[in-house]
């Protein structure tokens, strides 16, 4: 405590001890240096480091409309990188405030429905509330695009038609436009993708009916046959693509040992996309299956001798005229027997179903760097200790290429699907080897670039460092000159004011001497030797000469 009392007495006394003029140099001195101390640590220390929207890419659509957000608010110290913006971190707060209150904020799927929602009302027509539903899923659907892998940006609009008539049709057809990312082109699995999703979201919507408008290629139309189709709606395109990505995969994960390796498979299918076979074989020998029997007997009676002839024997109540046993007639009996035999012929069916469309062939084609063989020579022949590597010659590379062929060839052979009779299967696997050409190193910035650019960036805050240096370099010269100048103007102020006092001293020095108090006459001339010695020799040598 003793030292910091010490401290404010001096600097209270040298603040007095100052000219108005002085003082207000000072105080303003201690302002810039407290100010820029302030603005060096508090916001050009951060730098804009912070990334505003925490990772979620900003689109080239939103950024116009936030950087004028920030420019209404007078934010201007951010930076955009890319599809990032970063801001200070101690303002991140004050930047999502000024794009919440021009309403600049990224949209989200969620809100723009939200909004929607929010703006219409029961007494609202209900075309409008169509419309506007209409256009937050034409957003919705173009911001899902748009967050598709390899898609910039994307616009969709759709539209339907209704067909006066019986019974009455609507017709929808929609379109969407799709910038993929950087210089690239559409391909045709993205094209079927944006296809499905649009007609997926929309009743009735079929995906030949969507146009797909490439913004850095060709349109592609609807897939109908009036439009002559695509190859993702071809099924054996598909396929053969399909199977070729497959066997593709296949063998580079079979090859992943060699580095810079390039594979390309293909694959003919079988046309036939469905093929039933049924055969019937009979056999010669039959099998009795039924067998029937019918056994048939039958007996014939001849009849006795007549009576007697003529009209007494037919006239009625005329009594029969008993025969005598030597008048019965002949007896004649007859059997047949019939078997039938019914038989079937044993038979053989089979029927076999095969699913078309399967490889029927593979083949595929393989390069390889010529730096992996080199790289074999070298690992097989390390130089000696203390030695240089050495490079193999053409003779040595030539074999280790052929060995490494070999056995890539038989390698990836095993992967293949068994071939027609007759094929072999290595020579179905060809292998390239092409010259890797490493590109030329770009030179990195020099170090006097690099102090520019270090500079550029940080130039207030090297002028905030010097300004405050400068002001404490001038505050230190004004303290250590304080004490001269005060002690001059005490001096020169208070002289009139002690000369009266000093002459009252003097006296009552003079009177001390005599009366034993105060300060004695060898003491004051041993203060004037200490002081100043020549003046005490003359005042001693004129004493003397006085007194003689």
């Amino acid at each position: 405590m003793d030292f910091l009392n010490r401290a404010f007495s001096q600097l209270t006394d040298l603040f007095r001890s100052m000219t108005p003029g002085a003082r207000i140099t000072a105080g303003l001195l201690l302002a810039v240096v407290v100010v820029s101390l302030a603005y060096l640590f508090r916001w050009q220390m951060s730098g804009p480091d912070v990334d505003l929207m925490n990772g979620v890419p900003v689109s080239a659509d939103d950024l116009p409309a936030m950087e004028s957000a920030f420019h209404a608010a007078t934010l201007n110290d951010y930076q955009v990188r890319g599809t990032q913006i970063l801001v200070p971190g101690g303002k991140k707060a004050a930047y999502m405030a000024a794009l919440a209150d021009a309403q600049a904020l990224p949209a989200n799927i969620d809100k723009v429905f939200d909004d929607a929602l929010k703006g219409s009302s029961v007494f609202m027509p209900r075309q409008q509330r169509e419309d506007m539903m209409k256009i937050a899923k034409q957003k919705v659907l173009a911001m899902t695009i748009g967050a598709m892998k390899g898609i910039e940006r994307a616009y969709v609009l759709y539209d339907t038609k209704t067909n006066n008539g019986f019974p009455r049709t609507t017709e929808t057809t929609a379109t969407a436009s799709v910038k993929a990312e950087g210089s690239r082109q559409l391909d045709d699995q993205q094209v079927s993708a944006i296809r499905h999703l649009v007609s997926g979201a929309i009743a009735g919507l079929e995906p030949e009916d969507v146009t797909v408008a490439d913004l850095s290629g060709p349109i592609h139309h609807g897939g109908s046959a009036k439009n002559g189709g695509s190859a993702t709606d071809n099924l054996f395109a598909a396929l053969t693509r399909s199977y070729e990505q497959e066997w593709k995969t296949k063998v580079l994960n079979a090859l992943t040992y060699v580095p810079g390796v390039t594979v390309e498979a293909y694959v003919m299918l079988d046309r036939e996309q469905l093929n039933n076979t049924m055969s019937i074989t009979h056999d010669p020998k039959t099998t009795p299956t039924l067998e029937i029997s019918e056994d048939t007997s039958k007996t014939v009676e001849g009849s006795g001798s007549a009576g007697r002839p003529g009209y007494a024997s037919q006239q009625p109540n005329t009594g029969a005229a008993l025969l005598g046993p030597g008048s019965a007639g002949s007896k004649e009996s007859e059997t047949e027997e019939k078997r039938q035999v019914v038989s079937v012929t044993n038979t053989e069916q089979q029927e076999t179903q095969k699913v078309g469309m399967t490889p029927q062939q593979v083949s595929v084609s393989i390069g390889i760097p010529v730096s992996y063989f080199e790289e074999i020579w070298k690992r097989l022949n390390p130089p000696a200790e203390g030695q240089e590597p050495r490079t193999p010659d053409q003779n040595d590379l030539q074999r280790i290429q052929e060995e490494a062929t070999t056995k890539i060839r038989t390698h990836v052979a095993n992967l293949l699907p068994t071939p027609a009779a007759g094929t072999d299967r290595t020579q179905l696997v060809e292998v390239n080897t092409f010259q890797d050409l490493k590109p030329a190193e770009i030179p990195g910035p020099g170090i006097g670039e690099n102090v520019l650019g270090w500079l550029g960036q940080y130039w207030a805050t090297l002028g905030m460092i010097g300004l405050a240096g400068f002001s404490l370099v001038m505050l230190r010269s004004m303290v250590k000159a304080a004490p001269a100048g005060s002690q001059a103007a005490a001096t020169s102020g208070a002289a009139d004011d002690d000369e009266e006092e000093g002459e009252e001293k003097a006296a009552i020095n003079r009177l001390g001497r005599f009366t034993g108090s105060g300060h004695s006459l060898r003491d004051d001339l041993s203060e004037l030797v200490q002081e100043d010695p020549d003046t005490a020799a003359n005042i001693l040598r004129t004493w003397i000469g006085n007194a003689g």
